[in-house]
């Protein structure tokens, strides 16, 4: 295994053949293993190229680029691994020809350009699937290379996890429409650590982008979802391309640690952008009296709203934080079964790119309920069984009466920072909780009143937080909404509802006491399960204080500050064409040096944070996450 290593380091500095010539062709099976012999894990071996590694004065109208090796390979995932820096109009086509891979290139190359073709992890053998690796052959139209190089890391902005399959992009041409509409002059790809490494540069200043360039075009596509990432100013390639240098090492993917100590000379963090071209994407009928409609861009500007026979004053407007996603509820005494909205609104006139007032008229048909027509699909299919399946069939009971839906959410670990939740199914109508109960219960099983107060939430109309104003450790509450407390915009009354829960036992759980000290603007805290996939807890500090994090589970758990720049309580997206990226977010890194803490059962820990040192770190290259 060492002497393929070495030969492929040996084979990079431009000697290939005469080195495959050396080695004994033993090295590597080019046939199955016979039956109950020891199984080939050997790589396939690099025995030459057209051009030669680093070959100058290569042909404008060069047509092909081959690999030959000592063994069948195979291509896997070609448009994910393979391609050509720097990109041509048209994209290259990769096929296997014998014992190698031959790529047919389909335009012309430009003169006086060094050319770097990358083959990632897309070759292995054909027989067991060693893989090769990773390989990029390096050749020039000019009479002589360039070979600096730059190196980076690739995380997706809110979470900070790496972005694999990322095309990272150089432009010489600083104006930002160059994205959009002009090749880059140096492309390559992220691996699964998010790294990259743009190889066979000038010296000379590039502005850096990277996108999720799903159609592989080479440019940034803001309508098809791409992420978008770029460098806040502009950089220059210092190092030089050498035979041992760590960024360009053949390394294997299975080697995490020599994977994870490559450098990395800057972080781009990648964002989706908010759409800047307003228009009315959705409009659908959620209840009877609520109509949703939403738009393109936040912050719709609507001029004017009339339904035939309504009032204005009948319609109560709900709408997220964006102002992009809004819900009106329909409260006068009648609403029609086909309901139609007159609309003026600033739209994107799609000529002059400007907003100017356009005016639909939109027609909600009457509201079909989903689940009670897939309640009711159930029953139909339940009539073509045969009879005993049948008789089987529990009984429909019909509710005695129209009563409104309510939920409610208590989740213990937070009842006493965060109180529980009341959610409405339908917009509640002049809510009184003055009859609502909330008892506990004592060491001696009396039953004592809790006060408690009330809070609608500030976007959500149909939602209410509830707090109890004292709060005991592991003690029985009961909370019940009497029948009739309350009636919704349908009409219809509540039944009666009431759940329990019993407080938890600090003494019976983990804690974190988070000492968050130099903070000089708003932040969000999260703690984070361990992929990072779930909010956990969450808060929002202004100062310098310390966070207590209690009734924690043995686990692991991770942390991740949020520099909340305008107060909003919200991870605001950045704009590219602003030149304003998305706001700063840190993993705090455990004093072990991972960004995961695991907490053992009923385990408390004390950590102090200085937040401006913090957000002001780079991000570091972490192993990605294991594929199920």
């Amino acid at each position: 295994m060492k002497s393929i290593h070495k030969y492929v380091i040996i084979s990079c500095a431009g000697v290939l053949f005469v080195t495959s010539l050396i080695l004994p062709q033993s090295c590597a099976n080019t046939t199955a293993s016979p039956a109950g012999g020891p199984q080939d894990t050997i790589p396939p071996l690099l025995v030459a190229t057209i051009p030669d590694v680093n070959q100058t004065n290569v042909s404008t109208s060069l047509k092909r680029i081959e690999l030959q090796f000592n063994e069948y390979v195979k291509i896997v995932d070609a448009a994910k691994n393979i391609m050509l820096s720097p990109p041509p109009l048209k994209n290259p086509t990769v096929r296997t020809k014998g014992r190698g891979i031959v790529v047919d290139l389909q335009s012309e190359l430009l003169p006086n350009t060094t050319y770097s073709m990358y083959f990632g992890n897309a070759i292995q053998d054909n027989n067991e699937g060693n893989p090769f690796p990773v390989f990029a052959l390096s050749f020039s139209t000019g009479d002589t290379v360039d070979m600096l190089m730059y190196s980076g890391l690739v995380v997706d902005a809110s979470t900070l996890l790496p972005v694999e399959n990322t095309t990272v992009l150089l432009h010489v041409n600083p104006a930002d429409t160059s994205l959009q509409k002009s090749l880059p002059v140096a492309a390559t790809r992220t691996d699964a650590y998010g790294y990259f490494v743009l190889r066979n540069l000038k010296d000379t200043l590039y502005s850096l982008f990277a996108v999720t360039d799903q159609n592989n075009n080479y440019r940034y596509e803001q309508t098809g979802g791409e992420m978008v990432g770029f460098s806040d100013s502009l950089i220059r390639p210092r190092k030089q391309m050498f035979t041992y240098a760590p960024e360009i090492q053949p390394y294997f993917l299975t080697d995490t640690a020599g994977l994870l100590r490559r450098p990395a000379e800057t972080n781009v963090f990648l964002f989706r952008e908010r759409s800047s071209r307003q228009f009315l994407k959705e409009y659908k009928r959620i209840q009877p009296r609520a109509l949703e409609l939403k738009f393109g861009t936040p912050l719709a500007e609507i001029i004017k709203a009339e339904i035939p026979g309504m009032d204005s004053t009948q319609i109560i407007r709900q709408h997220n934080y964006y102002r992009d996603s809004l819900v009106w509820w329909l409260n006068s005494p009648a609403v029609p079964d086909t309901v139609l909205l007159h609309l003026t609104y600033m739209a994107t006139d799609d000529s002059l790119n400007t907003l100017v007032p356009r005016t639909d008229t939109l027609r909600f048909a009457p509201y079909a309920d989903e689940e009670a027509a897939a309640q009711q699909q159930d029953n139909m299919n339940n009539l073509g069984r045969g009879r005993s399946e049948r008789q089987q069939a529990p009984p429909s009971v019909k509710p005695e009466r129209d009563a409104m839906g309510i939920n409610i959410t208590v989740l213990p670990e937070i009842v006493n920072d965060k109180g529980f939740s009341v959610k409405f199914k339908s917009l509640p109508v002049n809510p009184d909780f003055s009859s609502v109960i909330l008892t506990r219960v004592t060491p001696r099983d009396d039953t004592v009143s809790v006060p408690f107060k009330v809070l609608r939430d500030s976007l959500d109309l149909c939602q209410y937080h509830i707090y109890p104003e004292t709060y005991m450790e592991g003690t029985q509450y009961h909370f019940v909404i009497p029948r009739d407390v309350f009636r919704d915009i349908n009409g219809f009354p509540n039944d009666s509802l009431g759940t329990s829960f019993k407080t938890l036992l600090s003494e019976e759980f983990g804690a974190l006491h988070l000492q968050l000290q130099d903070v000089h603007a708003p932040l969000i805290v999260d703690l984070m399960n361990e992929g990072r996939t779930q909010i956990l807890r969450t808060h929002r500090v202004n100062s310098d204080t310390t966070l207590t994090v209690q009734y924690l589970k043995a686990g692991k758990y991770g942390l991740r500050i949020t520099e909340d720049l305008n107060g909003n309580g919200f991870w605001d997206t950045g704009n590219i064409s602003l030149g304003k990226q998305a706001e700063k977010v840190r993993m705090f890194r455990f004093p072990s040096g991972s960004p995961l803490i695991e907490l053992s059962e009923k385990m408390e820990l004390t950590q102090s944070i200085n937040v401006a040192q913090l957000l002001n770190q780079n991000v570091t290259l972490t192993a990605p996450a294991k594929r199920r």
